[in-house]
């Protein structure tokens, strides 16, 4: 079959990367609520609010910066253009969630596995529309490409180091919680984010 068979449509793609948006949104409001750390440029700028005090969205904007510009670089005008939107998408709900959304009891662990799971079906819906969260995502998605290694291993690499640097503000136990968090999520990656299995395209 020809390959414009597979190409999404506009719809399908706005339709996607909105999907993916609030299912991020509300994953890395869970996180904050319950106090776990996750990987990535998201677990970066938590640190880095606990250190400079800032809002973390604007954090987030600026630390995607020089990843917006590798992806310009590696993956291409649309595909940046894309992850950038994202990025303020992402970073707007999570500043307004707060008004819409609490959670009143917190189980540590539940919610590194729920907001992990949620953050994990977040980043295939945008993935798959030839975009990104930025960051890390970039970085892992450039992996793939050149190396054929599955992006979810590479994220899960990047992650870890991430986790250790956590160990400066989180205790050993919530920083377990957020280790399993990350395996979820990296797992959801690695099984499902695979061309060889999903044939559409942007």
């Amino acid at each position: 079959m020809s390959n414009d068979a597979f190409k999404h449509a506009w719809y399908e793609d706005l339709f996607g990367i909105a999907t993916g948006s609030i299912l991020l949104a509300i994953g890395i409001d869970m996180l904050k609520e319950g106090h776990i750390l996750t990987g990535g440029t998201v677990g970066l700028a938590l640190l880095l609010t606990k250190t400079f005090h800032l809002s973390m969205s604007v954090i987030y904007d600026l630390i995607s910066i020089p990843f917006f510009i590798l992806g310009i670089w590696k993956k291409g005008f649309v595909f940046a253009s894309r992850s950038f939107i994202n990025i303020l998408i992402v970073s707007y709900l999570v500043s307004v969630f707060p008004n819409f959304i609490h959670m009143d009891h917190i189980n540590p662990l539940a919610v590194a596995i729920i907001a992990n799971t949620i953050l994990g079906m977040g980043l295939l819906a945008i993935f798959r529309h030839n975009s990104s969260l930025g960051g890390f995502n970039i970085t892992a998605l450039i992996a793939q490409d050149l190396f054929k290694i599955q992006a979810g291993y590479v994220q899960a690499a990047l992650d870890c180091f991430v986790l250790i640097a956590g160990l400066a503000y989180y205790s050993v136990k919530m920083t377990l919680c957020s280790l399993v968090g990350v395996v979820v999520l990296n797992g959801i990656l690695a099984l499902y984010h695979r061309k060889d299995r999903y044939i559409g395209h942007s």
